[in-house]
């Protein structure tokens, strides 16, 4: 595992200690790099013991699930243009997310969870990685494709499959 690899790791490890977490992916396939969150949602598929929830480009259809899921925190995989290099990845906080636009949607997702009532609302984090390319009907280029890897062998590795219990 890279060092960059392992400081994302060991950030997400201690962000994540002692809570609930659902995972959502959010993105438009057909978008080159915007379509990274749907992509690894689809790669981890039933590999990882939390809840995934592929939300593709219109979140706002899953703030019920969200909620529901009874979540203490929503590590949320999208595209971020913060004017990184294709492929660096930022943990971004809610909070941050209202302060700035980073989002490559119109759906500002800081807002979208102001939606779910205050006493059932989870923390979210924005697992954001910068993209590249957002041309239609292009593939995530290379450099995304890397990252995706990496943060795919980490979500593996923090919530693995244990033995299923009855």
């Amino acid at each position: 595992m890279k060092n960059r690899d392992r400081s994302l790791l060991d950030t997400i490890q201690t962000r994540i200690a002692g809570k609930k977490v659902v995972l959502m992916g959010v993105g438009n396939r057909i978008k080159g790099d915007d379509g990274l969150g749907p992509i690894l949602m689809d790669r981890l598929g039933s590999r990882i013991s939390i809840p995934i929830i592929n939300a593709e480009d219109v979140p706002e259809n899953y703030l019920g699930p969200v909620e529901g899921a009874g979540a203490d925190l929503v590590l949320i995989v999208d595209a971020a243009d913060f004017r990184g290099l294709p492929g660096e990845v930022r943990l971004i906080e809610m909070d941050e997310l209202a302060d700035q636009k980073f989002s490559t949607h119109t759906a500002d997702l800081s807002l979208l969870f102001k939606a779910i009532p205050a006493e059932s609302r989870p923390d979210g984090i924005l697992i954001g990685i910068q993209p590249g390319s957002m041309e239609f009907l292009t593939g995530p280029s290379d450099p995304v494709l890397s990252t995706l890897d990496a943060l795919e062998e980490i979500l593996i590795s923090l919530f693995p499959l244990g033995p299923i219990s009855k």
